[in-house]
């Protein structure tokens, strides 16, 4: 009776090492520590600067999304235009041209 108590209070984690010993499960390094200090501010900024920027695209909604099917107003919906006149700035990526290509006969590119 002694040995079950003796082997019911024992950790979980004792447990786990005890069964991957008998596995032959090698023991696991403990994790490095993060470094102290960060990039100096200086650094950072020059990463930011070297950067390209994204390129952008201006739409305009010049139609109404009235009486089109569904899918048209889901791709109106997804560029984010809402009303005619309503101009937004996207990122230029397919996805984006695509859904313009979808509406081409209800908006307009503005500008790239």
């Amino acid at each position: 009776m002694a040995d079950k108590e003796k082997s019911s209070k024992k950790t979980v984690d004792a447990l786990l090492t005890e069964v991957a010993s008998a596995a032959g499960v090698p023991k696991r390094a403990p994790k490095a520590a993060a470094p102290a200090s960060p990039k100096p501010a200086a650094t950072v900024a020059a990463e930011v600067k070297s950067a390209p920027a994204p390129k952008t695209i201006r739409i305009r909604q010049i139609r109404s999304g009235i009486c089109t099917p569904i899918d048209h107003k889901q791709a109106l919906r997804g560029l984010g235009l809402r009303r005619i006149r309503h101009e937004v700035v996207r990122p230029d990526t397919p996805a984006i041209r695509g859904q313009i290509l979808k509406v081409r006969h209800l908006v307009e590119v503005v500008g790239e």
